[in-house]
């Protein structure tokens, strides 16, 4: 008896796993903006933001596909993620703050590519850290920076070369390199103009 029962839950649980896995290459295959985005798919465009949430839903037209929730100061943000005419390399985020009732639309950003990563740096010196976006399209990597200010959440650098490097000493740099130009750049914040600026150029 102990035998029979043992083949039952075996078969139950391949038949489970069979059923799970053609349900993921259904998904998968369903080219939808999900699918493209979704980790669980093999397309190459997954949104690698480390704080992906999976239990968070906003409306828009087109649908979100992709989000993550950052505690940004003593506020929670939620940055959902849309294709641009149905192009998954090309995506806007949109910026929620979720303090107070509901999801309050306050930016968002331009990203032409893939996203490779997503964290925080001190390179404004606003009162909040600024993200940082980081994409690749084609053979470049791009950085995109996001101010907040005054309730708002603004782009106000993009930038693609080989390598991009954020410095943080003596103070914030941000610097790309060139292979192709043979070039070294370097940018940093200019609290009057309020954008960032060429420091400094240098040939390889």
């Amino acid at each position: 008896m102990q035998i029979i029962c043992s083949v039952i839950v075996a078969v139950f649980t391949l038949t489970s796993a069979a059923v799970a896995q053609e349900k993921k290459a259904d998904f998968c295959s369903s080219r939808t903006a999900l699918a493209y985005h979704s980790t669980q798919c093999h397309w190459g465009y997954a949104v690698r933001d480390p704080n992906r949430a999976e239990d968070v839903t906003i409306e828009h037209d087109p649908p979100y596909h992709t989000y993550s929730r950052w505690m940004i100061g003593n506020q929670t943000y939620v940055f959902a993620y849309r294709d641009v005419d149905g192009q998954p390399d090309d995506m806007v985020a949109d910026i929620y703050n979720t303090g107070g009732v509901g999801n309050r639309l306050i930016g968002n950003v331009r990203i032409p590519g893939i996203v490779s990563d997503v964290s925080t740096a001190r390179l404004t010196g606003g009162e909040l850290p600024d993200v940082v976006f980081r994409f690749e399209s084609g053979e470049l990597q791009y950085v995109d920076i996001l101010r907040f200010t005054d309730g708002t959440a603004r782009q106000v650098f993009q930038y693609g070369a080989s390598t991009i490097r954020i410095l943080s000493k003596p103070k914030p740099i941000i610097e790309a390199t060139s292979k192709v130009a043979a070039i070294t750049e370097q940018f940093t914040w200019d609290s009057r103009t309020k954008k960032f600026k060429k420091i400094e150029q240098q040939k390889l």
